[in-house]
Parts: structure tokens; sequence; C-alpha cells
């Protein structure tokens, strides 16, 4: 991924300091002591909630800064993450995982990273195990504004005129069709809530969120 965040970063709780709604309301769905991979771990807002729920969490992301600042809140807070410096795409785990958590990853890739990064969600998670995610859909209002600006990469996807970002928006219904088999805790296509990013402007976004259970058969 070719983004990068540490200087958003310098502002803190930039993605917001509480855990993830959905998150927080699918919790009970983690076994105790859940083995959780937090992709994109950031400032910690979702892997600190976890771990004081007493879940062994691995947290990845490529900002040295998002992992110096999430591990000194685990320092203050008595608590044990594991933070691991990594692109997302070359991390290759010991184990697999009774959760991973993908949250805002998937709008920010090429098509081909994004087929990559499902694969690995499908590798990853346990029999049983629940992925937990969020992700831009085509009723998104940035949307049109990039069809006609951006250059078109894929399906919906479209790499910016700096060579550098992209963004990948789903179409209805199609983040079940990349999860074929898995069982559907939850599952929602519409406009996310108003929010900020510091003390950036208010942003709405067309957001899928899903939490999807891998099949017990192997």
């Amino acid at each position: 991924m070719s983004e990068t965040y540490d200087d958003l970063y310098l502002q803190p709780d930039y993605f917001g300091a509480d855990a993830s709604p959905l998150l927080t309301e699918f919790a009970h769905l983690l076994p105790s002591g859940a083995q959780v991979l937090d992709l994109g771990v950031g400032q910690g807002r979702n892997a600190l909630s976890l771990a004081e729920r007493g879940c062994a969490v691995t947290g990845l992301d490529t900002s040295r800064r998002a992992l110096e600042m999430t591990a000194a809140q685990a320092d203050a807070r008595g608590l044990r993450l594991s933070l691991v410096r990594q692109d997302v795409l070359t991390y290759d785990p010991p184990r697999s995982f009774d959760a991973v958590l993908c949250f805002g990853l998937l709008q920010m890739m090429s098509p081909a990273a994004a087929a990559s990064l499902i694969v690995r969600l499908h590798l990853w998670t346990r029999p049983g195990g629940a992925v937990f995610l969020t992700a831009w859909h085509t009723g998104d209002p940035s949307f049109a504004e990039l069809q006609r600006d951006w250059r078109r990469t894929g399906r919906n996807a479209f790499l910016a005129p700096d060579g550098e970002r992209h963004r990948r928006f789903l179409a209805s219904g199609e983040l079940r069709s990349l999860f074929p088999g898995w069982s559907v805790a939850h599952y929602t296509e519409g406009m996310g809530p108003a929010h900020r990013h510091g003390d950036g402007p208010e942003e709405r976004h067309g957001e899928v969120t899903a939490v999807l259970i891998n099949p017990l058969q192997v």
C-alpha cells in the first residue's frame, strides 16, 4: 500500500478514540482469550479495547509512529499487545486467528491488492472464526467525482492523478460474493455515520459493514 499516515498520527485519536461500533456490538462472538489480528492497527482504538477484554491481539501497521503511539497507550494501561511493522500484503503470520479486523482497508487498495487481501482473510481466519470488515460502496459521495477525475483501473476502482492513491468501491452485494459459504452474523449497506478525522471537515461515506463467520468445515 502506498499511502502513509505518519504525519496524520501527530494528531491524537485521528481516527477516533473509541472502538468501532461494529466491534463493540459483536465482540461477544469472540471466545475467551481470542487471538485477534488487527490489520491497520493505527492508534490502537480497536486493539486496546480487545486487549482489555482479555484477547491476545496482534496489531499490524506500516506506520512506525502509529505503532509507537499504540505501544505507549498499552504500557500506560498495563496491557500487552504484539505489534508488527509490516504491510498487510507481505505479512506471513505464524498462525491463524479467531478474528481478523479489516476496517477501511479495501477502499484504499488497487484491484489486485484488494483481491490478494481477500484471499489472505480466508487463510488467516480459523474455521469458526470471524472477519470484521468495513469498506466503501458505490453509493459513496466521492464515487461520481473519482469516475470523472481519476483513472479507472478496474471495476469501480480508480487511481489518482498523482499515481499514488487508489480507491476501490464495492458494488451492492459484492462483499457477500467474496466470502462464499461463510455465515453472515451482520451485514449492512448504507451511509455511515458523520465523523471527522482529527480537526478535518465532517465526512460521511457509503459504507458496507459485515461480520462474516468462516465455515467449520475445512
